[in-house]
């Protein structure tokens, strides 16, 4: 995989480095730097917020603080009504920081705050420049600090934060400080992890990722272990199609999915895996589901399980490139036979979703018999049900990495942001996607997707991160057209061509 073509998701040591890497060998001053930077940010804010909007501006005395300043030079120039205050004590600050105060005082002289007795009156702007820290905080806010954190969340202004938000810390959980609510974050050059950690929505807002020039070369050569998908990176995946390739080539294909009152699960998964390329796919339900299905997906087969309402037996999985199982199974006894039986006897090419997951969390011994590169496509609650609780968000994305490693599988966990791990522990927070997906059958449609690339020959983890991609996309193309409140699974199923074609254009 071209990982270079991904976003890389750096903690605030690794954003050091790049930065002293640029100012050394490009060469650039770093307030020159932190002017490109500040420009950046203008660039973007103003595409956001017109010359109506009123701006405040409060500043820290590091890097970040100067970053802000410059950024409020900026808005000046551009005409915007902007006012200033500094807190914490200007004449410790940064060198660049110091440099940025003196340029600001030709335009207006900030308010310095010393207390909370000198807090500024924040009622007559309509939007608040949090600049008071930046990425590499690695402590608590406290004191005046968190006092004034706190004003300005109760100020229920609109609140775009330079970078990060005040308080949150690029890489590991800050505990028990006062935290920034932006509605917006500008941030510079790559993305940070706590904007893929559902805790941090509220901190975060949108997120908006600004280039400003950094070494590329040098980021593509640090080291890293966590990425953003990228629709550059996920065409770079995306294969392309013999002229002479035939349905047999494309993928062999068994969905093992649907008991009675759940037969749609199967449809699903089965519908969006032929829309994903499959070449032959067979579908094995209960006979209650064998006229539905074959009225509802002429293109499928339908190998009809003996049971009448729910599986009974395994079906025959050895003419198969790959399998998914898992969509409205149901948990009776002898389903989870069957679903013991599909996982002892799978060489390769398996995914687990739904209720086979929930089996596998009731019998973890079967966790050692997943073949290697399995897939697994758990939601929060089954996650937990296979590892256990945690405490954050950060502590779930740790189990998450250390279940795939151990168990040499990759783990889609669906949400926001969907993280897929890889069995080599790399880390892939999708990039497409929106909350019109908290619909009912959105993950079966997912396991289709994915079963499908599988049998189309990609690695379970090529699967995976692409499925990811390519489902959330044709949500988001749907919802470009309609909207959130009216998307159903069957809509992603209906935009995957246009999902596709999209990737080919790219």
């Amino acid at each position: 995989m071209k990982l270079n073509l991904c976003l890389k998701v750096l903690d605030a040591e690794a954003i050091r480095q790049t930065d002293q890497f640029t100012i050394t060998n490009e060469p650039i001053a770093s307030i020159d730097l932190m002017e490109r930077a500040s420009e950046a940010f203008f660039n973007r804010f103003i595409e956001l917020y017109d010359l109506n909007y009123s701006v405040f501006v409060v500043a820290g005395t590091g890097n970040n603080g100067g970053d802000g300043l410059a950024i409020a030079r900026l808005l000046i120039e551009a005409g915007y009504k902007v006012s200033v205050a500094v807190i914490g004590d200007a004449e410790k600050g940064t060198k660049d920081f110091s440099t940025n105060l003196e340029l600001l005082n030709k335009y207006l002289e900030p308010h310095f705050i010393t207390s909370r007795k000198n807090f500024p009156e924040l009622g007559q702007y309509n939007v608040v420049i949090d600049a008071i820290f930046g990425s590499g905080l690695s402590r608590p806010v406290t004191g005046v600090y968190a006092d004034l954190i706190t004003c300005i969340n109760q100020s229920e202004l609109k609140v775009v934060s330079v970078d990060i938000a005040s308080g949150l810390g690029s890489s590991d959980k800050v505990e028990n400080g006062e935290i920034i609510r932006a509605n917006q974050t500008i941030s510079f050059q790559v993305p940070k992890l706590p904007f893929f950690l559902p805790e941090n929505d509220s901190f975060c807002g949108r997120v908006s990722i600004v280039d400003i020039g950094l070494d590329q070369g040098f980021v593509n050569n640090l080291p890293s272990k966590m990425y953003q998908t990228t629709p550059e990176f996920i065409a770079s995946i995306l294969k392309s199609r013999s002229k002479y390739v035939h349905k047999g080539q494309m993928g062999r294909d068994l969905i093992i999915a649907g008991s009675k009152g759940k037969i749609g699960a199967s449809i699903l998964a089965s519908h969006s895996c032929l829309k994903s390329g499959a070449g032959l796919l067979t579908v094995a339900v209960p006979k209650c589901g064998t006229n539905v299905l074959q009225t509802a997906l002429p293109e499928a087969m339908v190998d009809e399980n003996q049971g009448e309402e729910f599986f009974t037996v395994a079906p025959k999985i050895s003419n198969y490139d790959a399998i998914g199982i898992g969509p409205g199974l149901g948990t009776e006894y002898q389903t989870k036979k069957v679903v013991e039986q599909i996982i002892s006897s799978t060489k390769g090419g398996l995914l687990i979703d739904a209720d086979a997951l929930n089996i596998l969390s009731s019998d973890k011994k079967l966790l050692q018999k997943l073949p290697v590169d399995t897939v697994l496509t758990p939601h929060p609650g089954e996650f937990k049900r296979l590892v256990g609780s945690w405490s954050d968000d950060y502590e779930r994305l740790v189990l998450q990495i250390e279940f795939a490693r151990k168990y040499n599988v990759n783990v889609v966990l669906k949400g926001a942001n969907t993280s897929v791990v890889t069995k080599d522990g790399l880390v892939f927070f999708n990039s497409t996607g929106n909350p019109g997906m908290a619909t009912a059958g959105s993950g079966d449609v997912l396991t289709g997707i994915i079963t499908a690339m599988i049998g189309q020959g990609y690695s379970g983890e090529e699967a995976a991160i692409l499925g990811v991609y390519i489902h959330g996309l044709a949500a988001d193309i749907y919802v470009d057209e309609h909207s959130m409140e009216s998307l159903i699974a069957s809509d992603i199923i209906d935009n995957l061509g246009k999902a596709f074609r999209s990737l080919r254009e790219n």
